[in-house]
């Protein structure tokens, strides 16, 4: 008897099972009977639970033929059930407000940890709490193993690696905006490749919707152990509190769907993650540095998602140690990013000579480099020679664009206000106000055009490595 007649006649069984009596009551004996009315030769039956992750109460029967699978449990008002599917929606939801999705390759314990902080936040803080989490998990080394080795391992993404390497490269070269710009539409493109020819005329929901339902109704026939079941317990509906696998999948459906897919007028997501926010020039939400991780973190799971809906041997759940190739692409990264602190350098000097602020990028404004090179000159140019002459130093923090930062010094006469400006060249309002609460302005570098930009003060201006602080016991200026 053929797979397909044997299914009809399990089907016939179920049917008739369910006419007989409630299905809370069925018997093995019950099963028994039917299937030998219907010419089985029954090899075994039992009770037994079934299932990978949660199981399901249910009358196993063998035949020569095939296992099939009668479930105890109603698909409605098991309140076990209603319980696990609840609290998948919850979980859910969480990921909706972080605009992603449950991830491979996270330990549960880590995935626990991000969801029970950003339970009572916003979504802005969501995203925050998502990028503070997996901030050690998408690093540079796991990010060179998708492009490197599991890209490779996809029919679909393989012709998608050269490019991978290159963005990959450009993104720790500095070249962060266009490098998010090449992956984006590899999730279109490598979506289109999963789906037959004669499908690609489907919108792009619709493909999404045709691969992840082949591989969550694969992932469900294995949950049972890929004995005949009711379809009614093969799907989404059923498994979604019950199979991690089809909980992963389903959500990465959503944020497909939900989030990249989303129409421009319905997406309020924060990550700005869309392909028609990036398409048609909306907004430049999409170019957050952040979404470089994320993107090759959804197209390695697509490639999932393709082993799963055609049963091919693509990329595993199983995340692989690192390779020489892997390895060779990651310290290739490290060495971009090595030159490009160099090139950073060398470029601010030169914008800093000519009294300018290097331009702002549209991932890279330039606050953090200058954050970094006000606070130690501030150390190294001010701070130490007021201490090496007696003053007691409170440092504040660098304002929000680093364009200044103060300090004050404490002597057992008096107190002194010194403000650190960025550059010579600053707008002369941002003198004038400093110059209300401060003894002295100072700014890093030579002086640059400063009875232009420092006009109308009567308080000293210079430049820091000109500046011989007072001593604290005589206390003058």
């Amino acid at each position: 008897m053929h797979t397909s007649a044997i299914e009809k006649v399990f089907l016939a069984i179920w049917h008739q099972a369910n006419k007989t009596t409630t299905q809370e009551n069925f018997t093995p004996e019950l099963i028994s009977a039917l299937a030998t009315a219907k010419g089985l030769v029954v090899e075994s039956i039992k009770v037994s639970d079934v299932g990978i992750f949660q199981t399901t109460k249910s009358i196993v029967l063998a035949v020569a033929n095939g296992q099939a699978c009668f479930p105890l449990t109603p698909i409605l008002g098991d309140e076990r059930w209603q319980q696990r599917r609840g609290h998948a929606d919850h979980e859910a939801d969480l990921f909706k407000k972080m605009d992603w999705f449950c991830p491979l390759w996270m330990a549960m314990g880590k995935v626990r940890e991000l969801l029970r902080d950003v339970k009572t936040c916003n979504k802005e803080r969501a995203v925050e709490l998502l990028d503070y989490h997996t901030s050690t998990v998408y690093t540079l080394p796991f990010q060179a193993i998708c492009i490197e080795q599991l890209w490779q391992q996809s029919r679909s993404l393989r012709h998608f690696t050269p490019l991978g390497r290159e963005a990959y490269l450009a993104f720790y070269s500095g070249h962060r905006a266009s490098s998010i710009a090449a992956l984006i539409p590899v999730i279109e493109g490598a979506l289109s490749r999963i789906v037959s020819s004669n499908d690609s005329k489907l919108s792009p929901y619709d493909k999404v919707n045709k691969v992840i339902d082949r591989a969550i109704h694969r992932a469900a026939r294995i949950h049972f152990e890929q004995m005949w079941t009711p379809n009614e317990y093969l799907t989404s509906s059923y498994l979604f509190g019950h199979d991690e696998r089809v909980f992963v999948f389903e959500t990465f459906r959503n944020w497909l769907n939900g989030t990249f897919f989303q129409q421009t007028g319905e997406y309020n997501g924060t990550t700005g993650l869309n392909r028609h926010l990036f398409a048609h020039g909306i907004s430049d939400f999409w170019q957050k540095p952040s979404n470089f991780q994320r993107l090759v973190v959804a197209i390695t799971t697509l490639g999932v998602i393709e082993a799963w809906q055609d049963e091919s041997s693509g990329i595993s759940l199983f995340f692989p140690e690192m390779s020489e190739e892997s390895k060779l692409l990651w310290e290739h990264a490290i060495f971009n990013m090595s030159v490009q602190v160099m090139l950073k350098e060398i470029t601010e000097k030169r914008y800093h000579e000519q009294g300018h602020l290097v331009p702002k990028l549209p991932t890279d404004d330039g606050v953090l480099h200058r954050q970094a090179l006000l606070t130690t000159d501030c150390i190294n140019d001010l701070v130490r020679p007021m201490r090496n002459a007696g003053w007691s130093i409170e440092v504040d923090e660098p304002d929000e664009k680093a364009l200044w930062i103060t300090i004050v010094a404490h002597s057992e006469q008096r107190i002194l206000k010194v403000a650190l400006l960025y550059s010579c060249a600053t707008d002369n309002k941002l003198y004038k106000q400093l110059a209300e609460t401060c003894d002295v302005i100072l700014y890093r570098g030579a002086p640059y055009h400063q009875k232009q930009f420092a006009h109308g003060l009567q308080i000293h201006v210079g430049p820091v490595t000109a500046w011989q602080p007072p001593l604290a016991k005589t206390s003058h200026c």
